[in-house]
């Protein structure tokens, strides 16, 4: 650039930072300014604004219309405009409260387009002249401001290009205010290593600009980012080139910009890494938005993903306090922001392999904030934190890591850190008051350590089922131990003859689903990766593309081929040719899963494809996370439970579980003499006391379970029907010297809706009363006397009617 080039630049810059300080602090000011904008400025503005909304962005459109229909604005009509709009939307403003704020874009826009044409070329010739092409990286702050709130102080900054921001760096700095320029070396946030040396348009010399840059250039350059991160991070000992940091007691979150991702909004995304926002619609469900605004505090950590597809930054907040984004930098309104610091970016951006993880803390989950709970930090180190941005987080309430954990000898006993929820628990209480939808919470709050809204915990729920950790079962009369645990089944594929299979129960299943999971969190060597897992791996070849898979025998010179294969069944060819020969699928998960021995004539074929099986289920060496398996009993009390739990209700108890202090086993008839229940399963049962009363249940089981009440809840349903079950649950536990035969709230609620209230009392409350007080009409009648609903037996029509003030329900 020329002297005078720049020369005049700089005074075109003074001028104008003069003239919006006084803008920034005039109202009246302001108003002259706006009625003296060019067409041509405010045109193009207009038409940007045609596809934005927003209380802020329509506030500007109004004020844009009214100046190009060639009106003129005064106080009046200008304090019209902002009242009109601020009203009712006074959150969306806080971030304005300067009218400059509102109205700056008017101005600055397209008005300042040559202005900031200068400042590129100012900023290109100072790096030239000191020679630091592709050494530094640099950033400019226009009269629109970092967050496009409007500013009266832009400014410009030149930094070592291996921090990701200014805000770490030391930086030659220069700003423009109110008519001066100042310059110097500078670091965030408010510190001059030297300077500021202050100048107007009419004594400012680029020489000495120069010299002085040239003086501290080397300094800049030697300015390279911390090898650590903070007092609390430290180098893992067993990896060196692993970070890890102490959450000391903060939360970890994840938060995800996935609205962005598409290439159209790169300039969004840039915004807001320029800013470090992280950011959410206000509108956002299942109470992520208010746990942004409420629940996230200052310290606390957040990994950054752009939805599935990139993974960004661990970051740190910095305050406690939330705003909203500039309806300009989306194109709308309602999303919100929280300030971080950037501490670590990923070292692979690229989360593909973890496409299929479900679990809410992962990029690929449908969530956009989430809480990483302690219960999930050694999951989230080893399959995220570690592979992908090189450190691990460590926490006093979490497992230790995996580095951390010393391998375990064969048949040596290790101590396990489970979340302090009882093993078993009974949820109990009459009906309707809402024990089984609570299972719902309970289990996802066990498994993940979170507490989220009930929707929420609803979709991990069924995930979770998917994935084998939540087991849901109802009891009835009928049910038996052979259901339960193990027993055997008529074979109905097999027509000719009458055949019996071994058919294994719910709790046998998840039992043995948790151990496997159990053993290899616990790296026992004789952890294998769950049957069905490995067996679908085996067969895979047969079933997608019809290859016949071969079995070396134990020999190793001859082999057997797989060749069909029906759900309980493989059937095979012997190297002789013979091919009416078949293996039973459940005798080899028995022998995989060590319940079952070796004994029959087919030994020779079995044994084989059995080691084949255990060398797979071997072979992974992934860190494991140890998972939290749930069966839920509904309607626990409607079989007989001491029938149905036989010897296992001693191995129930916490103290009893493999592993612990007095572990037990048991030897199941005709099948394994070796099990036991591992410690992290956690059963759930519910209980309706009108079916039977706690004081009947065996004293056994009520030793064994840890029992929490659930009763009527008024507040959940609207005052008509809270006045009359309350009227109603009053009279039932006057006549029965009970709170077992109250009714539940749970009536008055349909999915989430109110029924009308006379609908639900003749349909549901009614023959439920009936039942309990043994079909007696006139104790129904006067049960229903003193309130505000008049209810009576017509003994000509054989039905009830029911009347509420002038209404009549027939």
């Amino acid at each position: 650039m020329k002297e005078d080039e720049i020369k005049n630049g700089i005074q075109l810059v003074c001028e104008t930072s003069k003239e919006i300080s006084r803008l920034y602090e005039d109202k009246n000011a302001l108003i002259e300014k706006l009625n003296s904008l060019n067409r041509e400025d405010l045109a193009p503005l207009e038409y940007e604004y045609r596809s934005k909304s927003g209380p802020v962005t329509d506030l500007r459109k109004d004020v844009l219309k009214y100046l190009l229909d060639e009106n003129k604005l005064d106080e009046q009509t200008f304090d019209e405009f902002i009242l009109k709009h601020r009203a009712g939307n006074e959150g969306k403003f806080v971030a304005h409260q300067k009218p400059f704020s509102i109205f700056h874009p008017l101005i600055t826009s397209y008005g300042h387009e040559h202005l900031r044409e200068f400042i590129d070329q100012f900023i290109d010739e100072i790096i030239e002249r000191l020679q630091l092409k592709g050494r530094v990286d640099h950033k400019f702050v226009d009269f629109r401001g970092a967050r496009y709130l409007g500013t009266d102080r832009p400014w410009l900054a030149i930094y070592n290009i291996k921090h990701k921001s200014q805000t770490t760096a030391l930086q030659l700095f220069v700003d423009f205010q109110d008519g001066k320029i100042r310059y110097g070396v500078y670091r965030y946030p408010d510190v001059y290593i030297k300077g500021p040396i202050e100048r107007d348009s009419s004594n400012f010399d680029f020489e000495a600009l120069i010299s002085l840059f040239e003086e501290y250039k080397g300094l800049v350059l030697k300015d390279e980012p911390a090898e650590t991160l903070s007092n609390s991070s430290s180098s893992n000992k067993n990896n060196p080139d692993i970070l890890t940091i102490s959450l000391a007691g903060n939360k970890l979150y994840k938060i995800s910009h996935g609205d962005f991702k598409a290439k159209k909004n790169v300039n969004i995304l840039n915004t807001f890494k320029q800013n470090h926002w992280v950011v959410l619609h206000e509108t956002t469900k299942k109470g992520q938005a208010e746990k942004f605004k409420n629940e996230l505090q200052e310290g606390d950590y957040l990994y950054i993903t752009i939805g599935s597809e990139e993974l960004f930054e661990i970051a740190k907040v910095k305050s406690n306090s939330w705003k909203y984004v500039p309806e300009e930098t989306i194109g709308e309104s309602n999303w919100i922001y929280r300030e971080v610091e950037y501490i670590k970016s990923a070292i692979n951006k690229n989360p593909h392999e973890l496409k299929e993880q479900r679990k809410l803390f992962y990029p690929s989950a449908n969530s956009t904030f989430s809480e990483i709970t302690p219960a999930n930090l050694n999951e989230a180190n080893e399959n995220l934190f570690k592979p992908y941005f090189g450190l691990e987080f460590v926490s006093d309430e979490s497992e230790p890591s995996g580095d951390e954990k010393s391998p375990v000898k064969k048949d040596e006993k290790t101590t396990t850190s489970l979340p302090m929820f009882p093993c078993n628990i009974i949820l109990y209480g009459p009906p309707g008051t809402g024990k089984t939808y609570n299972t719902i919470d309970l289990a996802v709050e066990i498994i993940t350590g979170n507490k989220a809204s009930h929707q929420e915990d609803k979709e991990v729920f069924d995930v979770l089922r998917k994935q084998g950790q939540i087991e849901f079962i109802t009891f009835h009369q009928n049910y038996s131990y052979e259901d339960f645990m193990i027993g055997i089944r008529p074979d109905l594929d097999e027509a000719s003859t009458l055949k019996f299979r071994r058919k294994e129960g719910i709790f046998y299943r998840i039992c043995k689903r948790a151990e496997q999971n159990y053993l290899q969190s616990q790296n026992k060597k004789k952890a294998l990766r769950p049957f069905e897992e490995v067996f679908s791996e085996f067969i895979e070849p047969l079933e997608k593309e019809e290859m016949e898979i071969e079995v070396k025998m134990i020999s190793g010179k001859s082999s057997f081929w797989i060749t069909e294969i029906s759900h309980i069944n493989l059937g095979f060819r012997k190297q002789s040719g013979g091919t009416s020969h078949t293996l039973s699928i459940d005798t080899i998960q028995g022998l995989y899963e060590g319940t079952r021995e070796f004994t029959s004539g087919l030994r020779s074929y079995y044994e084989p494809l059995v080691k084949e099986l255990w060398r797979r289920g071997r072979e992974a060496t992934v860190e494991v996370p140890l998972n939290r398996y749930v069966l839920i009993i509904d309607e626990i009390n409607r079989a007989n439970v001491s029938k149905v739990f036989g010897e296992l209700i001693t191995l129930l108890e916490e103290d009893k579980r493999l592993n612990a202090k007095n572990e037990l086993r048991i030897s199941i008839p005709g099948e394994e003499t070796d099990f036991g229940i591992p410690p992290n399963v956690y059963v759930i049962g519910t209980m309706n006391t009108a079916d039977k009363s706690i004081a009947m249940i065996d004293i056994a089981l009520r030793r064994r379970f840890e029992f929490r009440g659930y009763f009527p809840d008024y507040s959940n349903v609207d005052n008509l029907s809270g006045e009359i079950l309350k009227h109603i649950n009053n009279e039932i536990y006057t006549r029965k010297k009970s709170a077992d035969y109250l009714i539940g709230h749970g009536y008055f609620m349909n999915g989430g809706e109110l029924p009308e209230t006379s609908k639900v009392l003749k349909n549901k409350v009614i023959p439920l009363l009936m039942e309990y007080f043994s079909g007696k009409t006139e104790v129904v009648e006067e049960i229903f006397k003193g309130s505000e609903w008049s209810v009576k037996y017509d003994t000509e029509k054989y039905g009830w009617e029911i009347k509420q003030q002038n209404q009549t329900v027939n």
